[in-house]
């Protein structure tokens, strides 16, 4: 399977949720519009950073948490807490062979 490179986001549809913002729509029609506009959570998350001046916890904090994509929210996460489960594993093996792994709020 050879990977396709990320496609970047249509640079109109960005321009396009920064004139909403500038009119007053709310961050929740600013998100079903990206999303509309086949707009991927990472880069949704990218535009409210830059729409914003979010950090980066936070706008995926409000793209989590959004209508726009609540439909992902229980599987992403699962896929979060899976991924997390597998790195302490990994981190608990103590294998000589494998990088160090420190997580966050673990100590």
């Amino acid at each position: 399977m050879k990977l396709q490179p990320a496609k970047s986001p249509d640079p109109n549809v960005v321009a396009d949720a920064h004139r909403l913002a500038s009119a007053g729509a709310d961050e929740e029609t600013i998100l079903v519009f990206l999303r509309d506009r086949r707009f991927n959570k990472i880069d949704s998350i990218k535009v409210m950073r830059s729409l914003y001046g979010l950090s980066m916890p936070d706008a995926k904090n409000l793209v989590d948490h959004s209508a726009a994509w609540s439909d992902r929210f229980y599987s992403d996460m699962q896929l979060r807490e899976t991924a997390l489960r597998v790195l302490r594993n990994i981190a608990a093996s103590q294998d000589p062979s494998l990088p160090k792994i420190i997580i966050e709020g673990d100590d």
